[in-house]
């Protein structure tokens, strides 16, 4: 992230057109805020929802297995605490 954010900042001095990156806000406290706080407070999802979610997804016509991947990968990444 930190050589995107630098590569804006030199394509921003040499391209008149291109905005610079606008700065990083970080607390002083070191906690965090934001989105990242609301995701680390979530609710906890009910198991029965979790474990039946990609299944109910391969129900959906034509896109049901890219659903059902999808729900898999969101479920692995919503439990990763």
């Amino acid at each position: 992230m930190d050589l995107i954010y630098r590569a804006q900042e030199w394509l921003a001095d040499r391209v008149s057109w291109i905005q610079y990156p606008k700065p990083r806000v970080r607390s002083l406290s070191g906690h965090a805020h934001g989105w990242r706080l609301r995701w680390q407070l979530r609710p906890k999802m009910n198991t029965a929802v979790a474990i039946c979610l990609p299944t109910a997804m391969l129900f959906v016509p034509r896109v049901g297995v890219y659903l059902a991947i999808l729900a898999a990968v969101f479920l692995f990444v919503y439990f990763k605490r």
